[in-house]
């Protein structure tokens, strides 16, 4: 089971590079095609992407949210093309502040995010029915509670760690 909790946890947060290379248009609102094949369409501000805004990759990968500086800024939606979804905060291009993450196999993570890995208090709940309820930190458990499809709890997964230690689960 644990081997199959963190292979779950493992979530590959490589994001298109967010490009600003929309000088042909002027600011205010517009639709580019990148050299890569994707579009944006949304607001433009000095030749980047700025404001409210979708850009769909030609893999069929497709965020629609908020922009700043040319990179994934504010609350937003990520639809993967192999059914993967994030909704919530984007900070910088990554996964950030408050979200909830839908994996192809219909697990689900609802919770807390920092530059783009597991953290903070959050639930991750898996497709047969077993959740982990708690702590993560840097994209691992940290003090996370598995409990049954009633709630009911089965096993602490890691107890906190120690300051100044890392364990791998």
């Amino acid at each position: 089971m644990i081997k199959r909790c963190v292979a779950l946890m493992v979530v590959v947060f490589f994001l298109s590079p967010i490009f600003s290379e929309a000088q042909d248009v002027k600011d205010g609102d517009g639709k580019t095609t990148l050299p890569d094949g994707s579009v944006y369409e949304g607001q433009i501000k000095s030749g980047a992407f700025e404001g409210k805004g979708v850009l769909t990759f030609p893999n069929g990968d497709r965020y629609e949210g908020g922009f700043s500086g040319g990179k994934y800024n504010g609350s937003g939606e990520l639809d993967y093309a192999d059914q993967r979804q994030y909704i919530g905060g984007f900070k910088n291009g990554l996964y950030d502040g408050q979200g909830v993450l839908l994996y192809e196999d219909g697990s689900k993570y609802d919770g807390h995010f920092k530059e783009g890995l597991l953290n903070g208090q959050g639930t991750l709940s898996y497709a047969e029915g077993d959740n982990y309820k708690g702590g993560f930190k840097d994209g691992e458990f940290d003090g996370a509670v598995a409990v049954d499809s009633a709630g009911k709890p089965i096993i602490i997964i890691a107890p906190k760690i120690p300051a100044g230690t890392k364990k791998k689960l």
